[in-house]
């Protein structure tokens, strides 16, 4: 029978399989968000060694969660038996924590703790925690009255009590929260990723989701789900073999959980890498308009400049601004006008160096569709992939250019695969020198109305902002930053090739596919360096008041 089952299962998931590579091969839109399975396997074979580096990474993650989890839910599951107040207390506490999504509690994680394996960990164990905990808690309490009874008229103390009776009686349902823990321990070691995590599955997941290398997304989910599936595995196979003895394994299996939970703790506290002097926050992740910065890295532009910086990849846009401000970095590459309204609104930032000298923004398009002036895209689709004061910009350029789109669409961060599936006709809120090349590699050909024709005031893009009072707001430091990384921009206006190599062996995961637009739009960025690292106060005071006029 078992095999039988097996052997349908197979044949299902085989049939699902080869539907899949059909469809995905003779679909063009498909093909923009389900690779075909074929090209996943050879990806993943291809790439195997960065996958398993990958899944390592997540597995501690896992691992240190459920230990974590583990050790903590042992003693507050038996306060909460044998406690009516603290039940009554604890369990709100338990429930609200399990309604917090993990990647809205993970970025707070960072500014508390930094860049660190407990800022992963910490999240992916308080997602686990309410089930292990209740299903302990449940457990204790499913222990017969009589059985209770008779212990006890037998002279029994609370601990034999505890120990030869309640805690074996309760042995399976703490087997079912370890299986509902492993299962989801993957999911909150991915969360955690996707904000405070520089390797791991779920940040390849992440880069190659917003690089449209779906053959690398997919691949990396395949190796998240047999990870899962083989944590979970191993918690069945644990509790078969631990049934017969559960007293003697139960207590040694709850002493070697706080022992590893204290091992986990002392190595990843004492194994981390040295750290910098400087922490850096990108943008965005990483791409051609940071190619200086790793440039200068590389090439020892920072230490020649008494300089010791370290990059961190920021998934989320918002986050780099409130890391300044903070404390927690004490550099962030970000947008010139996000900027001037972050200080408008009383955000202590200092201006350091420039990145990109020139605006990136515009509003792209699919050519060859009789666009020829801004507003030729009245009645078309819009697509966006920003909010607030950024949204309010997009609605003010539309109007003041006499484009009254049919339907506005938040597209999030799908802007290349929204406008190559044309659900919209152009979008807002993506750099013309990487999404057009981008798109350029997938068959899409596009043209864009870039922000200054469309009567924005001209700016540089990309700037480097620090905490006022900070380090890099002191003269000496900003002139150094700024001969540093200008020196690093002129090497790579006169090295083009090199300076895009240093970039690659900094980025070991990018596909072959991904590798051939990005030193395209390489090509496209290197014009837009800026000559020098001299900020213009006119540009600062245009772009303020056009803002003040226009935004706020």
């Amino acid at each position: 029978m078992p095999r039988k089952r097996i052997l349908l299962t197979f044949l299902f998931f085989l049939c699902v399989f080869i539907l899949w590579e059909i469809l995905a091969k003779n679909s063009t839109s498909v093909a923009f968000i389900l690779p075909q399975p074929s090209a996943i396997l050879a990806t993943l074979w291809s790439g195997r060694e960065r996958f398993l580096y990958h899944s390592y990474i997540t597995f501690k993650e896992m691992a240190g969660g459920i230990v974590i989890a583990l050790s903590l839910a042992f003693p507050l599951g038996w306060v909460m038996y044998f406690s009516r107040s603290a039940r009554v207390i604890m369990q709100p506490v338990f429930l609200v924590i399990q309604c917090i999504p993990m990647f809205t509690l993970a970025p707070i994680m960072v500014i508390w703790l930094g860049w660190s394996y407990f800022t992963i960990v910490i999240p992916t164990a308080l997602m686990i925690f309410f089930p292990l905990t209740m299903n302990i808690f449940e457990g204790l309490k499913s222990t017969p009255v009589e059985m209770i009874d008779y212990f006890r008229s037998n002279k029994a103390t609370a601990w034999q009590l505890f120990t030869k009776l309640q805690l074996p009686w309760a042995f399976p349902y703490i087997c079912s929260g370890l299986r509902i823990s492993a299962a989801i321990a993957g999911i909150g070691a991915v969360a955690g990723e996707w904000a405070g995590g520089q390797d791991g599955l779920g940040i390849l997941m992440l880069e190659s989701r917003r690089s449209l290398d779906l053959e690398t997304c997919f691949a990396a989910l395949f190796s998240l789900t047999i990870l899962s599936l083989g944590v979970y595995f191993f918690t069945v196979v644990f509790e078969k073999i631990t049934d017969k003895q559960r007293e003697r394994n139960i207590i040694l299996f709850s002493g070697t959980a706080w022992a590893a939970a204290i091992s986990l703790l002392i190595f990843n506290f004492n194994s981390g890498a040295i750290k910098s002097n400087h922490t850096m926050v990108l943008d965005w992740l990483p791409n051609p308009d940071h190619i200086p910065i790793y440039v200068a890295i590389h090439k020892g532009f920072f230490s020649k400049n008494g300089l010791d910086i370290e990059v961190k990849k920021v998934p989320d846009p918002s986050d780099s601004i409130g890391y300044v401000a903070s404390g927690k970095v004490d550099l962030a590459v970000h947008y010139f006008p996000d900027t001037v309204t972050a200080c408008h609104r009383g955000a202590a930032l200092v201006p350091v160096g420039k990145l990109i000298g020139v605006p990136l923004r515009g509003f792209i398009y699919r050519s060859g569709e009789g666009i020829a002036r801004p507003s030729d895209l009245t009645g078309k689709v819009a697509g966006y992939c920003v909010d607030g004061s950024c949204l309010k910009t997009f609605k003010t350029l539309m109007s003041e250019n006499a484009i009254y789109p049919q339907k506005m669409l938040n597209v999030s961060f799908d802007l290349v695969s929204s406008l190559g599936t044309k659900q919209v006709d152009f979008t807002y809120g993506a750099f013309w020198n990487i999404e057009c090349a981008h798109l350029q590699s997938l068959g899409v050909a596009t043209d864009y109305f870039s922000i200054e024709e469309l009567g924005f005031p001209k700016y540089p893009e990309l700037i480097f902002v620090c905490k006022e009072g900070s380090t890099f707001s002191n003269t000496a430091e900003s002139h150094q930053f700024k001969k540093a990384i200008q020196e690093s921009i002129n090497f790579c206006v006169s090295n083009p090739q090199e300076a895009f190599e240093i970039y690659l062996q900094a980025h070991p995961d990018k596909a072959e596919s991904v590798q051939k637009w990005e030193w395209n739009a390489w090509l496209a960025t290197i014009p837009l360096l800026p000559k020098d690292q001299t900020f213009d106060q006119q540009e600062w005071e245009s772009m303020t008041q056009w803002i003040l006029d226009n935004i706020m």
